[in-house]
């Protein structure tokens, strides 16, 4: 018996609920540029300093990441995400009471960077690649949307807990909403891979002696059956040229991303924005990275990895351009071009480095790859809003800090192609 099985796939649900953890994970993650404008307003600190509360968190993510590569490996989501979940609510509470810059760094740079790391972007786009690969860009692009719509979802509700409560009370909702959704949900429907359900990657019935769905016709020569079989180990794939490309890209996106998602809403505000109108554009690039996201994840399983990224980088790097022009309200349509423009672009990377590391590295070492991948999201999106606060310190403005993202999306472009996906290497 061979093709698509009549039984609804389980592989979507894997998708909707890895949606809603992103969306809640990252989406309070990502908000943290929210907090900063208010807790500067309130203690006066400075903003490199303060930012660096979120650099040590990723920091932090860059180093835990081999170690949530490893347990998600060995123990599966169902067990380890519920437990990321009651970490990262338990970080979350503690920050509300914080009274001093190093109760900061403490519970966000380090209580909930390890609970975030836990359920975030790495262990979750581990599971894909088990689960689909006919379609393996698409549903990538769906679950990385969840982060985008709940940075559009959660940066404004934060904003308005802040207006009408305050920031401490922003903290405890957040960390109530963490422990009441995400810890369930993730107990009772992730699963390790298909054949925990009794099915196979994309819902289909292999021919006998076949391990993977057949590929998309006109999909790219790196998803063909010869390069599907191969099972890679972390120490065959930390050997390959390709390895260390794919992460100079994750480097390179994240410290560009991250600079902007700290100093966006203060540099809006600094413009001559209202905070509201600050929050509502950083929770409007995070909507509009998903929508980037599910189209790239589209073209990039037809036209390949390196056209989907290089699409989305050309257009974030326009998009950083003119936010730098934004200088104060007389010219919205600066505002409103960066956000459609760095959005959309943003958006179309994430879910193409993301399925870049699937076709290359396929087999069941990926958590611990995505893992040691992740070092290099990590330590870039420490460095970017660190440097944004610095240079902002020391010269007044956001212009050297904005210079430096453009540069590094460029870079990731390089990397990108130079990793060449489209034309995979021979298991070593």
């Amino acid at each position: 018996m061979k093709g698509k099985s009549k039984r609804f796939y389980y592989g979507w649900v894997i998708v909707g609920v890895s949606f809603l953890t992103l969306f809640f994970s990252l989406g309070i993650r990502f908000s943290f540029g929210v907090f900063y404008v208010a807790i500067l307003r309130e203690y006066g600190w400075g903003r490199a300093e303060t930012a660096g509360a979120f650099s040590l968190a990723m920091v932090i993510h860059g180093l835990f990441a081999l170690v949530t590569g490893s347990l998600i490996d060995r123990f599966g989501p169902r067990m380890l995400f519920p437990l990321g979940a009651i970490l990262m609510a338990m970080g979350l509470a503690a920050a509300s009471r914080i009274t001093a810059i190093w109760h900061l760094y403490l519970f966000f740079g380090v209580v909930m960077a390890v609970g975030i790391n836990t359920i975030s972007y790495a262990p979750n786009m581990s599971r894909i690649p088990k689960w689909f690969v006919r379609r393996r860009g698409l549903a990538s692009g769906l679950v990385l949307a969840g982060t985008g719509v709940g940075i559009m979802v959660m940066a404004p509700a934060t904003q308005v807990i802040i207006d009408v409560a305050d920031w401490r009370s922003a903290f405890l909702i957040l960390a109530g909403i963490v422990i009441g959704i995400v810890a369930p949900i993730t107990a009772l429907l992730q699963r390790r891979s298909p054949e925990e359900v009794g099915q196979f990657p994309d819902g289909i019935v292999p021919d006998s002696g076949r391990t993977y769905s057949p590929p998309l016709k006109g999909s790219p020569d790196f998803m063909q059956s010869s390069n599907l079989s191969k099972q890679w180990t972390l120490g065959a794939a930390l050997l390959t040229r390709d390895y260390w490309w794919v992460a100079f890209v994750f480097f390179s996106t994240s410290f560009s991303y991250n600079m902007l998602v700290v100093h966006q809403a203060a540099h809006v505000v600094d413009a001559g924005y209202s905070p509201t109108l600050a929050a509502f554009s950083v929770g409007l690039v995070g909507l509009l990275n998903s929508v980037g996201g599910v189209f790239s994840g589209l073209l990039s399983d037809r036209a390949g990895r390196e056209i989907g990224y290089t699409i989305g980088a050309s257009c974030a790097i326009v998009g950083v351009f003119l936010f730098l022009l934004v200088r104060d309200p007389a010219l919205p349509w600066l505002l409103y071009a960066f956000v459609i423009l760095f959005g959309l672009g943003f958006g179309a990377t994430s879910p193409t480095i993301a399925a870049t590391a699937g076709d290359l590295f396929s087999g069941n070492s990926l958590g611990r790859i995505m893992g040691i991948l992740s070092t290099g999201w990590g330590f870039g999106g420490a460095l970017g809003p660190y440097l944004g606060g610095y240079f902002y310190d020391q010269r007044g403005g956001y212009t050297i800090p904005l210079i430096l993202a453009m540069v590094s999306f460029s870079m990731g472009i390089l990397g990108i192609w130079m990793a060449a996906p489209r034309r995979r290497r021979p298991f070593i």
